[in-house]
């Protein structure tokens, strides 16, 4: 989705900016790789929505991944033991999920749900 007006494209780059500090400071830490699976979105504003339905769980709002999709989007990083909770709260919550990726490595993997 493109941002239609100005007030849009200020929102969107100012969560961007958001997204990618909080990045920096999880991988600089080490608490990025402490995430088991990133949850992804069709579109920002779906990412943008669903960040305000994480919290009491463990999990963690971050740009996609570049291991996932070089490109712009919201992911959100769970411990496993709070991926189906997660997922089935987004689901009784309306928030459209497009993919579930399990950690392997340094890279994700895409899982069937």
């Amino acid at each position: 989705m493109e941002a239609k007006s100005f007030g849009e494209k200020v929102y969107f780059v100012a969560n961007g900016i958001r997204l990618h500090i909080k990045e920096f400071f999880l991988r600089l830490t080490g608490l990025f790789n402490r995430y088991d699976y990133c949850i992804s979105f069709p579109s920002v504003p779906e990412g943008l929505k669903a960040e305000k339905y994480i919290k009491g769980f463990k999990a963690v709002s971050v740009p996609i991944p570049d291991e996932i999709f070089e490109g712009c989007g919201v992911g959100i990083l769970v411990k496993a033991e709070d991926k189906d909770r997660l997922l089935k709260h987004f689901k009784e919550n309306g928030i459209l999920v497009s993919g579930v990726f399990k950690r392997t490595g340094n890279s994700f993997v895409e899982v069937k749900e």
